[in-house]
């Protein structure tokens, strides 16, 4: 055990991280070929890794076999240009543990599970044993416990739990906290000298996290460029151009927010207005905007100065 927490510090994945979506022909079957473009843009705007099969990804609608073939067409593109974290998080166990055997067996550099999420864990010690199984079925790969309260109804003390974890998990690397309240996640920081890497997904607090300590960051595909600007002009003290990209964010979320509750397919629609790549629909249960809606959107963006927002821009 103790070689593998050494290996397991050693570890950290890229800090600019992608949540892509998976790519949807109209008839809501996969569109694996479209995976190589999406990663060669990827690459092309500072993104140093991918979180696979997870929430943006609608990972929880696609059955067992597909998402292990999601998984194969990424690490097939991807290995060795970015960092690949495949989710696991199903609500059955055994499901979890069969795609994190399968990540192992192919290389990944990480997997990541949320919790199950209808019969869920009593409390964190149990959440606890729940990941040490999930994890267990990959004992070489490091684990990311994936926090998403406002999905799955867990509610937990992050701290605690990462502290309960780090006895039972092995392979325990870190968090990713899409929960919305920024303190769990800085708890976080100063547990075992640094050991666990806090890595963001709530991407409208960026300039926040940076702020705390927390550089690490899992994002939407059209927001690699302007968080990379950020967190330049954040390192080189330049907080008033931080702040205003920060500012850009915040204006896109609340536009977002008016459509389709701002959720998955609104982010679809976002990433191909902002780069023409057409990663199709969303799949039930969920529904794709409308032409009207896509069109509406469109033009408020265009109106409030924000169709330039994933461009590169120069320090």
């Amino acid at each position: 055990m103790t070689s593998i927490m050494s290996e397991v510090k050693r570890f950290r994945v890229g800090d600019l991280i992608s949540a892509p979506f998976t790519p949807l022909l109209d008839d809501g079957e996969i569109n694996y070929p479209f995976i190589k473009k999406y990663a060669d843009y990827l690459v092309s705007e500072k993104f140093q890794g991918v979180f696979i099969n997870g929430t943006l990804a609608e990972g929880f609608s696609f059955t067992i076999e597909e998402r292990k073939k999601l998984t194969e067409a990424w690490m097939g593109v991807a290995k060795g240009r970015l960092d690949v974290i495949v989710h696991v998080g199903a609500n059955c166990v055994k499901d979890s543990q069969e795609l994190s055997k399968h990540a192992e067996e192919l290389g990944a550099d990480a997997i990541a599970a949320l919790s199950p999420s209808y019969n869920k864990p009593e409390n964190e010690e149990f959440l606890v044993e729940t990941m040490a199984q999930i994890a267990g079925a990959a004992p070489k790969t490091p684990f990311y416990y994936y926090d998403i309260n406002f999905y799955t109804g867990m509610n937990i003390n992050v701290r605690h739990f990462m502290e309960l974890a780090r006895k039972k998990v092995p392979t325990l690397a870190g968090l990713k906290y899409s929960t919305r309240e920024l303190p769990g996640a800085y708890a976080c920081l100063d547990a075992e000298d640094g050991f666990f890497q806090v890595l963001m997904g709530t991407d409208n607090q960026y300039l926040s996290c940076l702020a705390l300590g927390i550089p690490g960051a899992v994002t939407v595909s059209f927001l690699g460029n302007i968080f990379y600007d950020m967190r330049q002009a954040f390192d080189a003290g330049d907080l008033t151009t931080a702040r205003e990209l920060q500012n850009k964010v915040q204006r896109l979320f609340s536009i977002r927010a008016k459509y389709v509750g701002g959720g998955v397919a609104t982010a679809k629609s976002l990433f191909k207005i902002y780069t023409g790549l057409d990663t199709g629909p969303v799949r039930l249960p969920l529904r794709s905007l409308t032409t009207q809606e896509y069109d509406a959107m469109k033009k408020e963006l265009e109106a409030t100065g924000l169709l330039d927002l994933a461009k590169p821009r120069e320090q």
